[in-house]
């Protein structure tokens, strides 16, 4: 449990604000639900059962309200080009509606004229969760969380623990900086995916659940169309599972499917360092990671420092089609594994490794 949260708390790296004086010109965030686990049967809701106390969960909220504060423009080094502040941005996600679904559309400001190698998408800490799991009988209510049936569940309010301040934020990089022209009127595409970002520990009673110590709910992404996210995992469901034993990845597409941005469990040994990789080399700023597809093919690295010059493993995997395809994830522990041919990303070709650790793991949300 402390691998699959630490790596969301990292991968929602904190960054600075700040601003300077350029041109600008009017845009669209545009929020959308990421991958969801398609239609399921309806079943019968479970009510007052007893969980085993201690033990951990790993929840997908049905719903959550989240406040968008601004959005950050960067250049490739991190320093700050623009601020843009949000008004009256409060996005509910809602799992029950299809991947890609839009949710809200908000205006705000962008520079113009000048080159933006990454943005930072900025939110409240305080957020409000829905969560009403049927199947394993988990509901939140205004007070908390019970395994009883309250017959309609309500919004839990709870406020982010990590770090200072009153918002988070997530680091969007561009595979190629870009530059917003003059009678451009750009939109920002942002994926909301929270499949397995809440975990819930059962109390002595094992009737009561609260929340876990460094849980950061909301995983994001986005880039200038519409992606996507998609769930690879050990576990059998996207609704509440134990953590004991459960791996998993987390991976942000563009719309032609091409990988963004990879994050998730501590495999081959890989406990020390970023657990999550870009599509891009070392740029300093904690980006890298070398994350590309050669033929169907996904392949990165992760590091040991947030420079990304030394290395705890690497790693292969041949993408799933559909939900409920396996797939395995094969990694090789080393500090210096072999650079993308062309220099840029594994897009140029996945590498070898000789008797890799391997992984089984499933697509279970797109």
């Amino acid at each position: 449990m402390k691998n699959l949260l630490c790596s969301l708390v990292l991968a929602l790296t904190l960054l600075s604000c700040g601003g300077s004086d350029v041109a600008t010109t009017t845009a669209t965030a545009s929020f959308h639900v990421g991958g969801t686990g398609g239609s399921r049967l309806p079943m019968k809701r479970k009510s007052g059962s007893r969980l085993s106390a201690g033990d951990i969960y790993l929840v997908s909220p049905n719903k959550a309200k989240i406040t968008f504060t601004s959005i950050v423009y960067r250049d490739a080094s991190g320093t700050t080009i623009l601020t843009s502040e949000l008004t009256d941005c409060v996005v509910t996600y809602d799992r029950s509606k299809a991947s890609g679904a839009a949710l809200l559309d908000c205006p705000f400001t962008a520079p113009q004229g000048v080159e933006i190698a990454q943005v930072a998408v900025y939110f409240d800490k305080t957020l409000q969760f829905l969560i009403d799991d049927g199947t394993t009988g988990i509901y939140s209510t205004t007070s908390g969380f019970t395994t009883t049936d309250p017959g309609e569940p309500e919004y839990f309010t709870y406020t982010i623990t990590i770090g200072s301040g009153t918002s988070r934020s997530t680091p969007v990089i561009f595979p190629t900086p870009i530059t917003i022209a003059a009678g451009e009127t750009p939109t920002l595409y942002i994926t909301t995916d929270m499949i397995h970002t809440m975990g819930l520990s059962v109390d002595a009673g094992g009737t009561t659940l609260s929340i876990e110590d460094n849980t950061d709910p909301v995983a994001l992404f986005g880039g200038l169309n519409l992606g996507t996210s998609q769930i690879y995992t050990t576990a059998t469901t996207i609704d509440s599972v134990k953590t004991s034993g459960v791996y998993q990845l987390r991976l942000f597409t563009d719309s032609s499917n091409n990988p963004l941005y990879i994050f998730g469990s501590s495999f081959c040994g890989s406990d020390d360092g970023p657990k999550g990789a870009w599509a891009s080399p070392p740029i300093g700023a904690k980006i890298g990671g070398w994350l590309g597809k050669a033929s169907s093919t996904l392949a990165w690295a992760l590091p040991t420092s947030t420079d990304y010059t030394t290395y705890n493993a690497y790693f292969t995997m041949a993408e799933a089609t559909n939900i409920g395809d396996g797939t395995t994830l094969n990694c090789k522990a080393a500090t210096s594994p072999p650079a993308p041919t062309d220099g840029k990303t594994y897009a140029s070709g996945a590498p070898t490794m000789d008797s890799p650790t391997a992984y089984s793991l499933t697509l279970r949300a797109k």
